[in-house]
């Protein structure tokens, strides 16, 4: 449940010399941007105190990273303004509102792959030259918010060796060490473990005791009950309610998300579990599937999945999954075993780029491994059918285009908008229709509702199930523990690169249980 505390104000004073208990360290009043004619932010007002935890939440692309966004100086507001401690604030460039005390956490991180992640966190260290060696006297203060969030991360590793879990706790540190009095957090834990998700819990309540603002962007619920004071919830670019987080319920937040309530009492609103055919028939065989010898390689795997069933595989990040996924798509070189699907080994030659695909495939960062950012969303959705043999399958027709676009709820649905300048949610759901918008003999999907929001992703799921009931084997990799034990019909945990332990999803088989297994500690 959330901390009880008395609210805490920033202790400087504002323009007119009021005291600064009486002063809001951040205000929008009136706040408005457009792209076009959609209205991204419609007259939004709303404050944020020092000391405050603002849960702000809406489905995806409600306007909420916009918002944050004309306070950071990236997008100019069309209306309205933003009041810093009570004086008005229009910041040019986000380097304006650092140097006022202004640190934001993107989905997207900005940091540099090549680098190691000392590196990383000494270009962003305030005051030095940006290289502080590794006894350089400020070499522990650049250190000391990584080694609390993530303790187990060396600093000598070059980034781009990291989990994507990982490099975001990287780029969480680098933000801190800014010494920031408000901090945005853009779906902090989207890419977390449950274990570094309550580690960033418990730094966020310190720094908010300290006096810092803290706006978290989430689509999660649970993020709300760790940590938050106030919840303000926006829709369509609009404030739909505030309150304190304490005196609102799940189902009230949902309503003020979704304009609905969610199904049943369960606000995930889940679809139900597909039954499995009477007679289990292989479809998707991993038979000692390795890719390397290093703990984030996979290591030995041997799993079967059956025509109509979903098969979860649950990890801590960076223990193998995204190697193990890469080499069942084919993207990376196995250095042992192989994979068959429905009989035929797919994984000992090149993939035939004119041969149909019959693996649907939703990667773990589709921004940056599931579409082509400069191409329009039609061309996007069209890319299989563009790589197969001319005249093996037709390209879908602009109305075609447009409906599947709807379907799948991609804002904004226009065919000739470039991929990249959708939102991350997104751009998840627009790789999601392309993937499983089709008949597929097996679907593997690497973490696909990664920062969608309560509505997206039971309709991701909806298509996940979907695929299993029309016969196709699903390979789901996903740390959401209680999704997996509501929707998989099995259950396998990959630890250092293997196969660590292996259930049939039953009423008796605990999340407690399954977590264990993941981490290594005692049931």
């Amino acid at each position: 449940m959330p901390r009880s505390r008395s609210m805490q104000y920033s202790r400087s004073a504002d323009m007119t010399g009021a005291p600064a208990e009486a002063v809001p360290m951040v205000s929008f009043r009136g706040v408005t941007k457009r792209f076009g004619t959609l209205a991204a932010c419609d007259d939004v007002s709303f404050d944020v105190a020092g000391g405050e935890v603002v849960a702000l939440l809406g489905e995806n692309g409600a306007g909420k990273s916009t918002l944050m966004k004309t306070l950071y100086g990236i997008h100019p507001p069309d209306g309205g303004e933003v009041l810093i401690h009570g004086r008005p604030a229009a910041f040019a460039r986000p380097a304006d509102a650092m140097a006022a005390g202004i640190g934001m956490v993107f989905q997207t991180f900005s940091l540099l792959p090549a680098l190691s992640v000392r590196d990383n966190l000494a270009m962003a260290w305030p005051g030095t030259p940006w290289y502080l060696g590794k006894r350089g006297r400020n070499v522990r203060g650049a250190l000391a918010h990584l080694s609390q969030l993530a303790p187990g991360i060396n600093p000598d590793a070059r980034l781009g060796t990291l989990s994507t879990g990982e490099q975001q706790l990287v780029e969480l540190a680098k933000v801190l060490n800014l010494d920031a009095r408000l901090v945005i957090l853009d779906e902090p834990t989207s890419v977390l473990t449950p274990a570094e998700a309550e580690r960033l819990y418990g730094l966020i309540r310190a720094i908010a005791a300290d006096g810092v603002a803290v706006v978290m962007i989430t689509h999660k619920l649970a993020d709300v009950e760790a940590c938050a004071d106030r919840v303000v919830v926006m829709r369509r670019g609009r404030v739909e309610g505030e309150g304190s987080a304490a005196a609102l319920s799940r189902a009230e937040i949902v309503t003020l998300m979704m304009g609905r309530t969610a199904r049943g009492d369960d606000p995930r609103g889940l679809p139900e579990k597909p039954p499995l055919p009477a007679r289990p028939r292989p479809q998707l065989l991993l038979r000692r599937v390795s890719t390397g010898d290093q703990t984030s390689d996979a290591r030995d795997v041997t799993l079967t999945v059956h025509r109509g069933e979903i098969l979860g595989i649950a990890g801590v990040t960076g223990n193998g999954q995204t190697a193990l996924a890469e080499g069942v798509a084919g993207i990376r070189d196995l250095t042992d075993g192989e994979v068959l699907l429905d009989g035929s080994v797919i994984s000992r030659r090149r993939l035939d780029p004119r041969r149909k695909l019959h693996i649907g495939y939703v990667p773990e960062n589709p921004r940056e491994n599931g579409i082509v950012a400069g191409l329009s969303l039609e061309t996007n959705l069209a890319l299989r059918s563009i790589a197969e043999r001319k005249g093996a399958s037709r390209r879908m027709t602009s109305s075609e285009v447009a409906q599947r676009l709807a379907e799948y709820d991609v804002r904004p649905p226009e065919p000739a908008r470039a991929a990249g300048t959708l939102s991350g949610g997104n751009v998840q759901k627009l790789v999601i229709a392309r993937e499983t918008g089709e008949p597929r003999e097996a679907l593997l999907m690497v973490f696909p509702t990664m920062g969608l929001d309560i509505t997206a992703t039971a309709f991701v799921y909806d298509r996940m199930v979907a695929a299993a009931a029309a016969g196709a084997a699903v390979l789901w990799i996903s740390e959401e523990l209680d999704d997996l034990l509501a929707l998989a019909h099995r259950i396998a945990v990959i630890r250092e690169g293997r196969i660590m332990a292996e259930w049939p999803v039953t009423p008796g088989l605990t999340r407690t249980e399954v977590g264990a297994s993941m981490t290594g500690g005692p049931t």
